[in-house]
């Protein structure tokens, strides 16, 4: 069983090679593109990791992956979620996913887990899917996933083959 964990300052550092090892995932695909994108900023990650809202996943003792949330709308937006190659396949990406639902849910204050995401390739939209992650139809998007997509959009990510999704958190 993997350990997560809250994330530490010190672990801050490690966290863009993940994210790169991670991308490499998309080389072969239509994402292709993205394997050279930009890493999650290390100013976005000390806030987060100041706030409580980014989990490590390690295995043999050191960050394997990671996930890095922040409050939207009233509800907690998966922002980044990122295993190293060598660790994928192993439970770490269900396991941080558990980590954050269940910091949602204990919060009190949030009514889903929010994501953007890929509709096609299996470890996106497929892997939420079993999760419980449920789609959320175009018209009804909160306006921070709205804002969101539109972001994406103009990063180059194809808007006909992105889609936000919800996680219910029950009382």
């Amino acid at each position: 069983m993997p350990m997560i964990r809250l994330a530490r300052p010190t672990d801050l550092a490690s966290l863009a090679d993940i994210e790169r090892s991670a991308a490499r995932r998309f080389l072969g695909t239509h994402m292709a593109w993205a394997a050279g994108d930009d890493t999650a900023p290390q100013a976005e990650l000390a806030q987060a990791q100041a706030a409580g809202l980014l989990w490590i996943a390690e295995g043999e003792g050191q960050c394997a992956g990671f996930a890095l949330t922040r409050p939207m709308d009233g509800d907690l937006y998966l922002a980044e979620m990122a295993v190293a190659l060598p660790w994928q396949g192993r439970g770490l990406g269900r396991a941080l996913l558990a980590a954050v639902c269940t910091h949602a849910r204990s919060a009190g204050r949030y009514r889903f887990v929010l994501l953007t995401t890929d509709r096609e390739l299996p470890w996106n939209r497929p892997f939420y899917l079993r999760q419980g992650f449920v789609d959320i139809a175009a018209g009804e998007l909160p306006p921070g996933l709205r804002e969101r997509l539109s972001h994406e959009a103009a990063m180059g990510f194809d808007p006909a083959r992105r889609c936000a999704m919800a996680y219910p958190l029950e009382p």
